[in-house]
């Protein structure tokens, strides 16, 4: 998660150049068979998801550059040794993790990502037992000589 957060929080900063507003968001969304999916490809598994939301006010994307996004290498930073990989790396590890990613764009307008993710129980607490007695030093034993 670290990983994709900041993947895109960097892209977010390089597209307000001037400055602007980074949005994190996150809460969790209910996608039944009863509600359309706002992921729109049909794939997704009904049930509870994680949304994390994160959206900035930047220069925003054009259909042409939203139809790349996700492939290995595709920038549009120039030459500046960007490799290109930041939202392909965020694409595998979501949907590695049985998830879906959404990106609404338009110039002018900033972008906003959403990431869904499958709500899953969290771990139960590790078992920690508390010692019965206390373990004192000893320091009338003898050092050792070699």
């Amino acid at each position: 998660m670290t990983q994709i957060i900041l993947n895109l929080a960097v892209n977010s900063r390089d597209a307000m150049p001037e400055g602007g507003q980074l949005t994190l968001e996150d809460r969790i969304v209910d996608l039944t068979t009863e509600t359309q999916s706002p992921l729109g490809d049909g794939e997704f598994a009904p049930g509870q998801y994680v949304l994390i939301k994160i959206a900035d006010t930047g220069v925003g994307m054009g259909e042409e550059v939203k139809a790349h996004l996700f492939e290995p290498f595709f920038t549009t930073k120039g030459d500046d040794g960007r490799s290109g990989l930041g939202l392909a790396t965020c694409y595998g590890i979501v949907r590695q993790s049985g998830g879906h990613l959404r990106v609404e764009s338009e110039p002018g307008q900033g972008a906003t990502v959403q990431i869904y993710l499958p709500r899953v129980p969290a771990p139960p607490p590790p078992a920690y037992k508390r010692p019965h007695h206390k373990k004192t030093a000893r320091w009338d034993r003898k050092p050792f000589s070699f």
